[in-house]
């Protein structure tokens, strides 16, 4: 078993692979510098601060509020826009940039700051402790250092981004995305309650229910409106209590979500969906300013409704109504609605100076080279040809000339204008600072990916040599891809790539296949053979090409194209009964080939038939729990509501353990052949087509029911690549190529918001980052998965060194996928698009490299490997 010695270049190519992601993520993801220790107000120059305005706050987070949910005339949040039009409500909405997950954005929200992209990863990992904001300036820091209390209840991610901070605290995990109920009512259960206390000075609640909804059947899912009916019946509760309790006289109650969601339910990108959140101010206080607005509204743009804020400008409104310093690293500026709550005009100028001087503190030391002091400063340059820092400088030097003139009664006025300009030129200026970036350990970490390169490429290339048509299409479609990788609109539209390359390939594999049938036809049927097995192949080529058309189709992705009619959203939601024949014929299609893949094995047969049945029943009652909209009008209806009772993480299990059981048989079944010379191939691939059917079934399990039938149609095309008798280094091609383009069939893209969690919890009762997410990955690429084990199966006949060859291509290919994906980071890190687009790029590559290729393609390989 002499396999390291004859591979070590590629098994050394392989071990690189992860190092380089290390070392490159350490220089590509850091934590931008921090001004430590919390704020302080300065000493009063000639007057005195102005007066809070509220004592309390009560902070209610709805996980994905997305701004239409609360502001439109769909929404469910009557009361609320009761509040609106009474005036006792500002309404805004509020900007959530990329990455638009949970824990960046509530660090956005109580620091005020741009947090890292990093925190995309941290926001995963549950039990990460690192994310934590202990010793960071907060508007909560601020409370807790003047002896206040704190109360949360709901979204555990407040525990760990501030352990210690509260007095009382409830936790829920917020990635049991299964949970529509109990996650909010653990909230609501303790409102009453605390309510009725008086000894805390700021209530935090996040719920979780709206955003679980969204992942599992998107916002337009039958549970969203009531859904956002019972959050508008805790505002009105709030709103009551506010009205009725002492205690609760000055309490300022904030609304708000930590980011939107896109038209699949999902978020993590940079699509209007997903950074325009729902913020609402509201007090009975308001009211006396007359404030009314209209509500409903229509959105003046893509749901931007009322005027749009930063929503780091939320940190230093609250920290000036609660008479707070701002905390030390805050971006935001004063929302200028809110001034209205203090009668003097010199009162409002001082809050936005304090916000300015706030502010100026981080320009200066972020830009040390710069000079504030008026006296330096030349405004030379017209408006729109200086640059940011420019314009900060003379709007600073403004606001300077304007305190040094005689106060007249307009002056305030005046002085507000020039604090507000600078206060958003700054933020724009310190929004947009690239990140700092660790060059040196960028270049590193490219130089191992090109190590890794060079490894991998001589028994690539001895394999190329010698097939010169297939190996000119790969090493062409590695340049394409590689050079695709330095625009954003392809790297937003990368299945466009991989659709397009395929139908090269298809037409590439028919001509090829004609020619090989034409050799091989025998004198005694050269008439025959010339005019049937044309037709044969053209039959195949025709069916690979309706085959990947329709795959093409089913799932409408990417950003251009995302929300165009498809075969998953739209024609099976008004063809249900379509949708359910496919999927029955797809799970019966699955049992037959499980009971031919072990005809001799009555327990195989039997363990086959009940897994199959349970993995059905299970998909009905997952589907009429979570996605009830696809079985309204259908024949199934009744069925599902006859299983309905039964537990969906028992009937999850059931299908696992019957799917674990077929596979350790498989495994038996091999061990015994496994050592023994090729009279026994037929015995070792009956085994890996007894664990290919397993691993289906385990597939569609994980994937979602209008997915499904894209199984059936992987079967077609398989049969029909059989058939085609294509060479061992045309397997390995049309594997990598099908992987990648069957990921995005799914419905997989770029960018975060398309990683779908749906099948995430099968199974589990609990949260469990290991279980969590494996399933996650698996669901997500399901697709890939199938064409990885199908390969096997189409080269179960192949020699040793084309088992040897299948592995070097792989790995090459996903070696220079790595280099050109890093290589595109680091020159484009000042892009305008780097965080949205070429960041999750990385991410999502990160996941191909090490588990996809690493994982499922070379560690899978291992048996096969072995002599």
């Amino acid at each position: 078993m002499a396999v390291l010695p004859c591979n070590w270049a590629i098994w050394l190519a392989n071990l690189l692979i992860p190092v380089a992601i290390l070392v490159f993520s350490s220089g590509f993801f850091p934590y931008k510098p921090l001004l430590p220790g919390l704020a302080t107000f300065e000493e009063a120059n000639g007057g005195s601060r102005p007066p809070a305005i509220f004592n309390k706050v009560i902070f209610m987070v709805v996980d994905a509020l997305r701004s239409d949910f609360a502001f439109s005339s769909n929404s469910g949040f009557a009361f609320a826009q009761s509040l609106i039009r009474s005036g006792a409500a500002l309404p805004f909405t509020a900007h959530a940039s990329s990455p638009t997950v949970t824990m960046p954005r509530l660090k956005a929200i109580t620091t005020g700051s741009v947090p890292s992209f990093l925190d995309v990863i941290l926001n995963i990992a549950e039990s990460d402790t690192s994310s934590t904001l202990a010793y960071q300036d907060t508007w909560l820091a601020q409370l807790k250092a003047r002896d206040d209390r704190l109360v949360m209840y709901g979204d555990d991610t407040w525990l760990k981004l501030f352990p210690g901070m509260f007095d009382r605290a409830d936790g829920t995990t917020s990635f049991f995305v299964s949970d529509f109920t109990e996650v909010d009512n653990n909230v609501t259960r303790n409102i009453p309650e605390e309510l009725q206390h008086s000894d805390w000075s700021a209530l935090i609640m996040h719920y979780l229910g709206l955003d679980h909804i969204g992942h599992k059947a998107g916002p337009k899912s039958p549970y969203m409106m009531s859904k956002q009916q019972e959050m508008d019946s805790i505002v009105s509760q709030v709103y009551s209590a506010m009205e009725q309790e002492e205690h609760l006289q000055s309490t300022l109650f904030v609304l708000c979500g930590d980011h939107g969601m896109n038209d699949a339910g999902n978020h993590g990108g940079s699509s209007a969906g997903e950074t325009s959140a729902a913020l609402l101010f509201v007090s009975p206080k308001f009211k006396a300013r007359g404030i009314q607005k209209e509500s409903p509204v229509e959105a003046t743009n893509e749901l931007q409704y009322y005027r749009t804020v930063e929503q780091t400008d939320i940190t230093p409104t609250l920290a000036g109504l609660l008479g707070l310093p701002i905390p030390l690293n805050s971006l935001g500026v004063f929302i200028p609605e809110l001034l209205v709550m203090w009668d003097h005009g010199s009162e409002r100028v001082h809050i936005l100076m304090e916000n300015a001087k706030q502010l100026l503190r981080t320009i200066k030391a972020a830009f040390p080279s710069y000079t504030f002091e008026p006296s330096a400063i030349r405004c030379t340059c017209e408006s729109g040809l200086s640059t940011d820092m420019e314009e900060a400088q003379c709007a600073w030097s403004q606001i300077y000339e304007l305190l040094q003139e005689p106060h007249t009664d307009d002056a305030p006025a005046s002085i507000q204008a020039a604090l507000l300009r600078f206060l958003r030129i700054s933020q724009n200026v310190m929004s947009s600072t690239a990140g700092n970036y660790d060059v040196q350990r960028l270049y590193l970490g490219i130089s191992v990916a090109g190590v890794a390169v060079l490894l991998s490429f001589p028994a690539t290339y001895r394999l190329l040599a010698r097939s010169h048509h297939p190996g000119s299409f790969l090493l062409f479609s590695i340049l394409g891809y590689g050079a695709m990788m330095f625009a954003s609109s392809y790297v937003e539209e990368e299945q466009q790539f991989w659709y397009w390359i395929f139908t090269g390939w298809i037409f590439y594999l028919h001509i090829k296949s004609n020619g090989h049938q034409g050799k091989h036809v025998t004198s005694d049927h050269k008439l025959r053979g010339r005019r049937l097995l044309p037709l044969f192949s053209a039959a195949g080529t025709i069916g690979l090409g309706i085959t990947y058309r329709i795959l093409r189709r089913w799932n409408q992705t990417g950003q251009k194209f995302a929300a165009e009619p498809d075969i998953a959203r739209t024609f099976f939601s008004s063809h249900q009964d379509t949708l359910w024949f496919l999927v029955i014929l797809t799970y019966a299609n699955t049992c037959k080939n499980l009971l031919v893949s072990s005809p001799s094995s009555l327990v195989w047969r039997l363990v086959s038939l009940f897994a199959t049945l349970a993995a059905f029943i299970f998909k009905l009652t997952f589907v009429a729990s979570d996605s009830p909209e696809l079985l309204s009008e259908s024949f199934l209806g009744p069925l599902a509501k006859t299983v309905g009772h039964v537990s969906l993480v028992l009937q999850a299990r059931i299908v696992f353990c019957g799917a674990a059981l077929m596979v350790l048989y498989a495994m038996v079944t091999r061990s015994g052949t496994l050592r023994v010379s090729d009279k026994h191939k037929g015995k070792l691939s009956a085994s890996n087509a007894m664990f290919h059917e397993a691993l289906t079934l385990f597939l569609i399990t994980q994937s979602r029911a209008t997915n499904v039938p894209l199984f059936l149609i992987f079967r077609i095309q398989f049969y029909i690549l059989a058939s085609m008798e294509i060479a061992g280094i045309e397997a390995s091609i049309t594997s990598i190529l099908s992987q990648y383009m069957t990921f995005f069939a799914f419905g997989g893209s770029n960018a975060i918001s398309s990683v779908d969690l749906s099948s995430a919890y099968n199974g589990i009762d609990s949260y469990s980052v290991i279980l969590v997410g494996l399933l996650t990955f698996v669901g997500n690429w399901a697709g890939p998965i199938w064409w990885v084990s199908a390969t096997r199966l189409l080269r179960t006949s192949r020699t040793w060194s084309e088992k040897q060859g299948h592995v070097s291509l792989l790995t090459f290919h996903a070696t220079t996928a790595l280099l050109s994906v890093m290589a595109a980071c680091a020159a484009l890190r000042t892009h305008l698009f780097i965080w949205t687009v070429f960041s999750p790029k990385f991410l999502y590559t990160m996941a191909w490299a090490t588990l996809n290729h690493i994982v499922i393609n070379v560690l899978g390989e291992i048996d096969l490997l072995a002599r």
